[in-house]
């Protein structure tokens, strides 16, 4: 069976800034395509009904634009593009960013594909890429914290207070909620001193690591977030003193 490379459009990027580790994943065309194969070699493939589609899939039911594939350094996303009919997986009908895995099934409008990812036999180097293009990623079982896949030297209060942050997933985090997670001995009774004193603490950590220190952000008269990507991003956030 061939491989097919959709069709390429201007400003097209065939692999972007940081590829996804290893060769491309590709789509099996089932049923009646079956025998096509559709290599997924850019940042996004657009799958559709139109001429300028990437995939153009020859489906009355296909919306002109349907879906769209995309290729980020460590997993491949399927996002419908609000279409008529829908974009399935694995029998269940997407309503946002979809994760692909090795082997799913993928019905767009009423044509079958499936995704195959020769990458699936390498989840241990897989996972390690995503790592190393994260600014934080905390193992809170492990009790360890990384920068860009490089290891954080924290005390334990430092990694009590960033784990909470990054479990709460930009959420703002209270100081009371941060008295109660990172000083239980002492029942929740703690001075804003101390809290800022840790936080300041942790923003010079972050940003010795390469992480902005922005990436804890001070929310007026609430408490503590942290960013998406180490920036301040919204009109109550303020960067650190």
């Amino acid at each position: 069976m061939e491989a097919v490379t959709p069709r390429v459009r201007a400003g097209d990027k065939l692999g972007g800034e940081n590829p996804p580790l290893g060769p491309p994943a590709s789509l099996i065309g089932q049923g009646p395509i079956a025998g096509a194969r559709y290599l997924l070699e850019r940042t996004s493939t657009i799958i559709g009904r139109a001429e300028d589609c990437h995939i153009r899939l020859q489906d009355p039911l296909a919306s002109r634009r349907h879906a769209e594939i995309r290729r980020e350094p460590w997993r491949y996303l399927i996002v419908d593009l609000g279409s008529r009919n829908g974009t399935r997986v694995n029998g269940r009908p997407i309503t946002g960013p979809h994760q692909l895995q090795h082997g799913d099934s993928v019905l767009v409008a009423s044509i079958p594909l499936r995704f195959e990812d020769p990458n699936a036999t390498v989840p241990v180097a897989r996972e390690a890429l995503r790592q190393a293009h994260l600014p934080v990623w905390v193992n809170v079982s492990a009790g360890e914290a990384y920068a860009f896949g490089r290891p954080l030297e924290l005390t334990p209060k430092e990694f009590a207070l960033l784990a909470l942050l990054y479990e709460r997933a930009g959420q703002v985090c209270d100081k009371d909620e941060i008295a109660r997670a990172v000083w239980p001995e002492c029942d929740g009774v703690v001075y804003d001193y101390n809290i800022e004193t840790l936080v300041s603490r942790l923003r010079h950590k972050l940003d010795q690591a390469g992480t902005s220190a922005d990436a804890v952000v001070t929310v007026k008269k609430r408490g503590y977030r942290l960013a998406a990507g180490g920036q301040t991003d919204g009109p109550d956030a303020v960067a650190p003193a």
